[in-house]
């Protein structure tokens, strides 16, 4: 059995387009995701906001064992990084237009193209076509990376605000509760 160059350039061009493909939609995947899990980390954070401020009141802060003011700060910081957990999650859920499929204008123009070519060059046209339509799965997949990072990126910094936020309030509450078990020993 001899070696077909031909067939395999045209095979290799073809699995291009395929994986063009397969790369688009896993990128639309990724970004449903992570819009979702902005959604979601939006709305943790609005949950510890509510309870946040619910101390906020001065019949609430009168029954801490400590002076209000070092109460305030650390429970002011936790409010601040929810906001900005909020504002973050918003940035990821910011509609931005993800690059979508290649242009039915330009398949389009390869198929004008195409049926310019008598039948007798069909078969150098091959190659062209199928580099051409892996060319503009490329620029789609290409145009849709800095989209998806970007997102990640600020979905990253909204979950370490509100991990750390969830930290202060924890540690808040430790204090709270060190002095009533304390007594209760």
């Amino acid at each position: 059995m001899s070696f077909d160059a031909r067939q395999f350039q045209l095979e290799m061009l073809k699995s291009l387009v395929e994986v063009g493909v397969d790369s688009y939609k896993e990128n639309v995947r990724i970004n449903s995701l992570l819009e979702d899990k902005a959604q979601k980390t939006a709305g943790l954070a609005g949950v510890f906001l509510a309870a946040a401020l619910a101390f906020m009141k001065v019949d609430t802060l009168s029954v801490w064992p400590f002076n209000r003011l070092r109460i305030l700060i650390p429970l002011s910081l936790a409010i601040v990084l929810l906001v900005c957990c909020v504002g973050f999650c918003l940035a990821v859920m910011w509609v931005r237009r993800l690059p979508g499929l290649p242009l039915f204008s330009s398949l389009n123009k390869l198929k004008t193209d195409l049926w310019t070519i008598e039948s007798t060059a069909l078969e150098a046209y091959e190659q062209g076509y199928w580099g051409d339509r892996a060319m503009l799965w490329q620029q789609v997949v290409t145009a849709q990376s800095p989209v998806i990072t970007s997102k990640a990126r600020w979905l990253l910094i909204a979950q370490i605000a509100l991990a750390s936020a969830m930290f202060v309030v924890a540690i808040l509450l430790l204090f709270l509760i060190e002095p009533i078990v304390s007594s209760h020993l």
